[in-house]
């Protein structure tokens, strides 16, 4: 699927605007399909032996959204005015509206005691939203006490930090390893200028040794995945970044113009929140029960996770939306009201 519709620079030619807002958003998409595949690997890959293709996909994946985050913040601070104005409203709004509602879902259809309801409230299960939204606090602070100057720096000291508290408490890999990709994003879009200049000379050769040190770095992660040692922690965190700083780099090359990758890329956030749900639900409860002989042909299973993850997906980004702008058009005539006093 992600091959579908893409584009080539011809010899010698590059896209101008290789990373654009269409292009972010298609990779986007793209990771979130491969991390739907991954996590429907440990369910179904005995059925479906394709799926062990993914099995290994989803830090790489999450780091292509932390780069892809990290690259929009720090373009907004440098071309929009008083980016920051606001910035909790807009950006954990717009993060926090999705996951209540889904996370009401959780709750209410899961077996929960109180103190996993009260981890909840602070994305503890869904750990992407509780990681993205540290960052994004980080972000903001660090612009706000260091200026556009020191930030960066700031930001990535942040980020390592970060790192370093979830190692010694001891947290999951999957919680911190593709934590560099957000400071990597911040860092090419503040000098894109001199990043482009770079990898336009001898791209091929550039590209083939990034794909080396992925590949070097990616086996390393995969064959021991299972030791949590501080070794695999630092090959972990140069594969993942590695990866998100080749996104942009094959993107000056390689556009994605696939339409699905498009749509998926608009959702990229609901379906990582909800396809869990659905992998659950289509196996016992309410939804099984419906047609219990049918669920249980794995083919069937495999379809309808996908149809529900992306239709409550749907559903919840138009409420997500309707309610964010009711919000704003709240604050907007308050801010009209004061003004005119």
């Amino acid at each position: 699927m992600p091959l579908w519709r893409i584009k080539f620079a011809g010899k010698g030619e590059f896209f101008d605007n290789y990373f654009s807002v269409g292009q972010t958003r298609s990779i986007k998409g793209m990771c979130a399909v491969f991390i739907l595949l991954s996590h429907l690997c440990a369910y179904l890959a005995d059925v479906f032996p394709s799926l062990f293709l993914f099995k290994y996909v989803g830090a790489i994946m999450v780091a292509g959204f932390f780069f892809a985050s990290g690259y929009g913040l720090q373009y907004g601070v440098m071309n929009k005015d008083n980016y920051l104005k606001g910035f909790f409203s807009k950006r954990m709004l717009s993060l926090a509206l999705p996951y209540y509602i889904i996370n009401f879902f959780y709750i209410t259809t899961n077996h929960m005691d109180l103190k996993s309801i009260i981890q909840s409230l602070f994305g503890y299960h869904l750990w992407f939203i509780m990681a993205i939204a540290i960052f994004y606090v980080g972000f903001y602070l660090c612009n706000r006490i260091f200026g556009k100057n020191l930030s960066s720096a700031a930001m990535t000291v942040f980020v390592l930090i970060y790192i370093a508290v979830m190692y010694k408490l001891h947290f999951g890999f999957w919680w911190y390893n593709s934590s560099l990709a957000f400071a990597a994003g911040i860092w090419v879009c503040k000098f894109k200028n001199s990043f482009t200049a770079f990898f336009r000379k001898k791209w091929a050769l550039k590209a083939l040794l990034l794909t080396a040190l992925f590949a070097a770095t990616f086996a390393y992660y995969c064959r021991y995945i299972h030791e949590e040692t501080l070794l695999t922690l630092v090959i972990s965190l140069i594969n993942t970044t590695v990866f998100a700083v080749a996104l942009p780099v094959l993107s000056m090359k390689i556009q994605l113009q696939n339409p699905i990758l498009y749509f998926c890329g608009g959702l990229s956030l609901e379906p990582y929140l909800t396809h869990a749900l659905w992998i659950s639900w289509l196996r016992m409860g309410f939804w099984y029960n419906l047609a219990p002989s049918l669920l249980d042909k794995d083919a069937v299973y495999f379809a309808a996770i996908i149809v529900g993850t992306v239709v409550m997906s749907m559903v919840v980004h138009i409420v997500s939306g309707i309610i964010l702008k009711a919000i704003h058009g709240i604050g907007f005539k308050r801010a009209e009201r004061t003004a005119k006093v």
